[in-house]
């Protein structure tokens, strides 16, 4: 076992411990919307919900309600730095900066403390119990903070970190191949385990259990203090650049493979594994996988749009990312994604469905936040930056005079900033229908007073909608004529200026136009694998596509009767689809149609004839020629019906089918022998794209 150096007892944080408030009586609970507000709020519950977020622009640090849609705190944080990030523990938060780290107490909402950062990067922070942590991964350095602080240094660089919900953190250390995992409260890594020499991959944790995904030869093992687990196979081959999410979604380890363009979904258990799903992504540049509980979020920075999918690869949501973009995906404390933008303006909260929301972030400027700092005058003694943070005393009284009561001075408050219109709604897109249009936009800053609506027009009629509103819809259009449409914010200083969509000419929608370059191929035992590109929608978005398909020889328009047809249908952004337990032996066509609101589409369509391994034996019970015949393939709903003949002495020849199953034994008696001992009785098996299997035995 090795252990690597014991934390550095400089850069502890000073303990916090939780607060606890307790009225006998009435609780009374006062809220108050942050857009537009000039002082701070009431402070949060000790209990670490929701996400933080450092909004640079404000210089301030932002807390999100992901049930509730909304910021609904605020906290000043003067001098942060800019490409900041906040991490929050039971009873203080943290912003996480390159240079420094700033502490906050939740239920005070001010600044308690500031340190350095122990190393010149941004950092992959953790929120889990016994945290929170931040992990410098080209440093190789991990900080805890809160209650049992700590610094410690890891000997090298390293992989992204996972937790368990035990508190266990768990780090790769990309030079040597070891796995570290750093205790609740301990103060040293244990490194006892170690990956073979020159294997890539990447931590994630499945239930309560971490688990490493081996891109080398693709496989995942089991990662506990008791040892590593056997390989269990992927079922799917990825680059050595595939990561897998932090956490699983629903059971299944979310795989992104960013040069592919490709997301996997694989089973990772030992036992009862399902077969593994591939989503087909748009091509791009994508930044990083989490998961909620029942959904899987990657962000494309080349299009600026964050998808979502359930743990069958079906698309649950597809949202453009406002503004310059945003960070990497990260799983908050109450299991919602969350998708940071650049400057900390705007934040996308992932439900546990997959369904994206935008939350606004804005507010009042920090009038603490002076954009041309002045350095302070050197203090007489260096602080003693480990220590509990103090208030300055005041002087002591002069000597022979008596002491007189203070009278405070009042202080002085910054004037109000007047409220001024709003600014310009962003993104304004509008998207054709039947004689209508949706138009949607995000919201509009509110420059001291919040957004009471928003105004809609275009050539021929305005409507107007609510603050809350991001979506109108125009009806009474005509279809053919081309349509412009201008949004603009309204507050009580007045209407702020509009921002347009481009052009868009509704029009009676048609059916999508069939998938191009349909191709099927076998794949595995009893499966094919079927590839398309996209179909046009013609005037209503696509929903998705229905693949289905049927015996060469029955054509596209008979009934379905499984297992020698069948259908499925996947999600608009699907690429390609994997069938399973289909007839081996048989030519089967492949058939894709797109799906929309007008109606689906023609199919494109292919060929192909699946294969399997199939195998028997033969044997005598009571008289009886017993075949027992089976298939090895991973599927056990995999089946054929196939010829066989049995030969004998004195020209004996009879003939049968049989129907084979994967994985299951078929035992079936032929007929009754009606020869001697020691006669030779031969079966044959003819599996169609196989060589004829022949078993002979002896007869007793």
């Amino acid at each position: 076992m090795i252990r690597a150096g014991k934390g550095t007892a400089g850069a502890r944080w000073r303990a916090r411990a939780p607060i606890a408030l307790i009225v006998a009586g009435c609780v009374a609970v006062v809220g108050i919307a942050v857009g537009g507000a000039s002082k701070p709020l009431p402070g949060l519950d000790v209990v670490p919900t929701g996400h933080w977020i450092y909004n640079s622009v404000l210089g301030k640090a932002f807390h999100i309600d992901g049930a509730g849609k909304r910021a609904d705190a605020e906290v000043s944080v003067p001098g942060a730095d800019k490409d900041s990030q906040v991490v929050q523990g039971p009873t203080q938060g943290y912003v996480v900066g390159p240079s420094k780290n700033i502490e906050f107490g939740k239920s005070t909402l001010s600044v308690e403390g500031s340190h350095p950062a122990p190393a010149p990067e941004r950092p992959v922070t953790l929120e889990v119990r016994g945290g929170p942590y931040a992990v410098y991964r080209a440093a190789g350095t991990v900080s805890r903070f809160g209650e049992h602080a700590v610094t410690v240094k890891a000997g090298g660089p390293l992989g992204t970190p996972v937790a368990t919900p035990d508190g266990r953190l768990w780090l790769h250390r990309l030079d040597t191949g070891l796995l570290c995992e750093l205790a609740p409260g301990s103060e040293r890594l244990s490194c006892p385990f170690v990956i073979p020499q020159g294997h890539k991959g990447s931590l994630t944790v499945v239930g309560d259990t971490a688990m490493f995904v081996d891109t080398t030869d693709d496989t995942a093992r089991t990662v506990a203090v008791t040892g590593l687990g056997d390989p269990v196979k992927l079922g799917v081959e990825v680059p050595e650049t595939a990561v897998a999410a932090s956490n699983d979604v629903e059971g299944k380890v979310a795989i992104l493979d960013p040069q592919g363009s490709r997301l996997h979904l694989v089973d990772a258990a030992p036992q009862n594994k399902t077969p593994p799903v591939t989503v087909g992504l748009p091509p791009g540049d994508y930044a990083g996988v989490a998961a909620s509980r029942t959904a899987v979020a990657v962000v494309d920075r080349t299009s600026k749009t964050l998808r979502t999918y359930d743990r069958d690869g079906r698309e649950r949501d597809k949202k453009p990312i406002p503004g310059e973009g945003g960070r990497p995906p990260v799983r908050g404390q109450d299991s919602r994604v969350y998708v940071d933008g650049v400057d900390g303006s705007h934040v996308l909260v992932v439900e546990h469905d997959g369904a994206v929301n935008e939350v606004p972030v804005t507010g009042a400027p920090d009038p603490a936040q002076d954009p041309k700092p002045v350095a302070p005058p050197p203090p007489q003694n260096p602080p003693d930056t480990r220590g509990p943070v103090t208030q300055p005393q005041p002087p002591p009284a002069p000597a022979g005079k008596p002491d007189r009561p203070v009278v405070p001075q009042p202080t002085k408050k910054p004037p109000p900033v007047a409220a001024s219109p709003p600014g310009a709604p962003r993104s304004v897109t509008a998207t054709p229908g039947n004689a209508s249009a949706t138009v949607r936009w995000n919201a509009a800053a509110a420059n001291g007073a919040a957004v009471t609506g928003y105004r809609v027009t275009w050539s021929g009629g305005e409507t107007m909608v609510g603050g809350g509103a991001r979506t109108a819809s125009i009806t009474g259009l005509t279809n053919g004529a081309s349509y412009v449409f201008t949004v603009a914010a309204i507050n009580r200083a007045g209407t702020g200026p509009g921002a347009s969509s481009a052009p868009v000419t509704p029009a009676v929608p048609k059916p999508p136009s069939a998938p191009g370059n349909v191709a099927a191929q076998p794949q595995g035992n009893g499966g094919a694998l079927i590839t398309w590109t996209p179909a046009t929608a013609n005037g209503s978005p696509i929903t998705g596509y229905r693949i289905y398909w049927c015996p060469d020889s029955e054509g596209p328009n008979q009934p379905h009767d499984p297992p020698d047809c069948g259908e499925d249908t996947v999600g608009p952004s699907a690429r390609q689809y994997v069938a399973d337990f289909l007839l081996v032996g048989t030519e089967l066509r492949f058939y894709v149609e797109a799906m929309s609101a007008a109606g689906n589409g023609p199919a494109g369509d292919d060929p192909t004839t699946p294969k399997g391994r199939p195998d028997i034996e033969v044997t005598q019970r009571n008289g009886m020629v017993r075949l027992v015949a089976r298939t090895i393939t991973e599927s056990s709903n995999w089946n054929a019906t196939l010829p066989v003949v049995v030969t004998g002495p004195g020209g004996l020849r009879e003939e049968f089918t049989i129907k084979l199953t994967g994985q299951h034994n078929t035992g079936t008696d032929l007929f009754r022998y009606p020869g001697a001992k020691g006669d030779e009785v031969t079966v044959s098996l003819d599996p169609n794209s196989y060589d004829p299997i022949t078993k002979t035995i002896t007869w007793k």
